[in-house]
């Protein structure tokens, strides 16, 4: 390995001391995988890391883990390769945008029938409860 370059410092810890912090969180999220990584890929690793941070990096992890079964190190590294930079420090995040498929109804359009017999049942219910 060339002097100086990121990769494993020793037998014991393959992990080089840059990648540790990545290797933790990735780990404490109960995401096990191999870190056999060539030297190359550690150079990799070791600017992306640089340019979007760990965080960035192992919460970009956790959730490809989520989808599917991941068993190496590896398969992150195409995940991480279009990855944004990190953001400035001080940026303000955007506001949250509600997501999913759900449209608000407008209460002053007129109810479609399923609604309608939705409100119905929900009546009946209502006054059986009321009754006991």
């Amino acid at each position: 390995m060339n002097e100086g370059a990121p990769g494993p410092t020793s037998l014991t810890d393959p992990i080089p001391p840059f990648a540790r912090p990545l290797v933790d969180q990735i780990t404490a999220a109960r995401v096990y995988v191999g870190w056999d990584l060539t030297p190359g890929e550690w150079l990799r690793l070791d600017a992306m890391v640089k340019r979007s941070g760990v965080d960035m990096l192992a919460e970009h992890a956790v959730t490809i883990a989520a989808r599917r079964e991941v068993s190496s190190a590896r398969y992150f590294l195409r995940a991480w390769t279009n990855l944004p930079p990190a953001p400035t420090v001080g940026t303000v995040a955007a506001a949250p945008v509600a997501r999913g498929n759900v449209i608000p109804l407008d209460r002053a359009q007129p109810r479609g029938r399923a609604a309608q017999s939705a409100d119905y049942l929900a009546e009946a219910l209502a006054a059986m409860e009321a009754q006991q």
